[in-house]
C-alpha cells in the first residue's frame, strides 16, 4: 500500500468512524452525553431512542458516510471524474437504499433528490410555502459528503474547490453551503501533501471557505446567514483561548459556535475541535462525536479534515475499521485500492 492509498483509507475510515460513533450521541446536549454514557464515548454504541439511528447496530453508518461511499462507487463504475451526471446518479442510487434515505436524509437533500426525480426537474417549495427558501438550505449536508472532492484531487487546492462547488451545487446550491463544503474539502486535500501539519490543513481550509464563498456569490445563490469564514476564525480563537483546558473549550464551541444543522455552525465547530487536537487526529473525531446535537455529521466532517493525518496502522483505528466493514458490509480497503488505481 503506497502513501496515497494509506491517506485515502485514512479519510474513508475516519469519516465512517465519526459518523457511526456520533450516531449514538446525536441530538443529546453536551452535558447529557457525559451523564448518559458516564463520560465521552470512543467506542461504538447502540443508538438509543433519542437518536435518528435508533435501530442501528453499533458501528453502523448513516447518511453521512454512505453518501461518500455511493459517490465514490459511482465514480469507479463510470470510470470518469466527478461530473454533475455522476453525482446525480449516485444520489438517486443512494436514495433507493431505504435504510439510509428514509431514516436519515435531511430536508435539503430530500428536496434535491425529489427535483431530480421530477420529470420537470423543478425545485418545489415546502408544503405551505410560497417560494423556495434557499437560505434554509445552507445546511451541513454539503460538507459531510465532500471527501470525494479531496480524494479525487489530492494536493490540488483549486481543482478540489471546483469539485466541492460541483458537489454542493447538486444538493446545496447556495453560498454558505458551498463555503463550508470548500473549507472541509481543502483542509482534507492539503493533508495529502507530504509533511503537511494539521495546522496547515486548517488554515488551508480557511482559504477554501473564503474562495468557495467568493465563487458561490458570483455564480450561484447568495443567501443570508452567518459567515462560515468568520465563524471558523472565531472557533480558532476559542481553541487558542482554551488550549490549557480542552473540555471547557469544547463546551465553549458548543455554546457559542453551535453544533447544529446549519453549515455556519457545523463546519466552524469541526475546525475548532480539530484545532484543539492538532497532535491527536483520532481524539478530534472522538471529541466531535461527543460535542452534542448533530454529532454524527460534525464527527464526519472532522474525520474528513483529519483523515489524511491518521495512522492507519494504529491498533485502535484498525479495530474500528474492521468493525465498520463487517457491520456495514463495506470493503473500505478495496475501495481505497480501486481509487488509487484511478490515478
Amino acid at each position: 500500500m503506497n502513501k496515497f492509498e494509506e491517506k485515502v483509507l485514512g479519510v474513508l475510515g475516519s469519516v465512517a468512524y465519526g459518523d457511526a460513533l456520533g450516531s449514538a450521541t446525536e441530538n443529546l446536549p453536551f452535558d447529557q452525553i457525559r451523564g448518559w454514557f458516564k463520560g465521552p464515548i470512543k467506542n461504538f454504541q447502540i443508538p438509543g431512542d433519542t437518536a435518528f439511528a435508533l435501530g442501528n447496530k453499533a458501528g453502523q453508518v448513516t447518511d453521512d458516510f454512505s453518501q461518500v461511499y455511493f459517490i465514490l462507487e459511482e465514480v469507479l463504475k463510470s470510470k470518469t471524474k466527478l461530473t454533475e451526471e455522476v453525482l446525480i446518479k449516485a444520489m438517486i442510487e443512494w436514495s433507493n437504499h431505504h435504510e439510509y434515505f428514509d431514516r436519515f436524509a435531511g430536508p435539503t437533500t430530500r428536496g434535491a433528490i425529489a427535483m431530480y426525480k421530477d420529470p420537470h426537474k423543478e425545485m418545489k417549495a415546502l408544503p405551505g410555502a410560497v417560494v423556495v427558501d434557499y437560505a434554509s438550505k445552507a445546511t451541513n449536508g454539503a460538507a459531510m459528503k465532500i471527501a470525494p472532492a479531496a480524494i479525487l484531487n489530492p494536493c490540488n487546492i483549486e481543482s478540489t474547490i471546483q469539485d466541492a462547488i460541483l458537489m454542493a451545487k447538486v444538493t446545496h446550491d447556495n453560498s454558505l453551503a458551498m463555503s463550508g463544503a470548500c473549507a472541509t474539502a481543502v483542509a482534507c486535500t492539503t493533508g495529502f501533501l507530504e509533511n503537511t501539519s494539521i495546522q496547515q490543513s486548517l488554515y488551508a481550509g480557511l482559504y477554501g471557505a473564503i474562495r468557495g464563498e467568493e465563487i458561490a456569490k458570483e455564480k450561484y445563490r447568495w443567501v443570508a446567514g452567518a459567515s462560515v469564514v468568520e465563524r471558523i476564525k472565531l472557533a480558532f480563537q476559542i481553541a487558542l483561548e482554551y488550549k490549557n483546558n480542552k473540555e471547557e473549550g469544547l463546551k465553549k464551541l458548543y455554546d457559542v459556535i453551535g453544533s447544529g444543522l446549519h453549515i455556519s455552525e457545523a463546519v466552524p465547530c469541526a475546525f475548532g475541535i480539530v484545532a484543539m487536537n492538532e497532535s491527536n487526529p483520532m481524539q478530534a473525531i472522538v471529541d466531535a462525536a461527543n460535542i452534542g446535537y448533530d454529532t454524527d455529521t460534525i464527527a464526519a466532517i472532522t474525520g474528513t479534515i483529519v483523515g489524511p493525518h491518521i495512522d492507519i496502522n494504529d491498533d485502535e483505528f484498525k479495530s474500528h475499521l474492521s468493525q465498520i466493514e463487517t457491520v456495514n458490509n463495506m470493503d473500505l480497503r478495496r475501495l481505497a485500492q480501486q481509487i488509487t488505481k484511478l490515478r
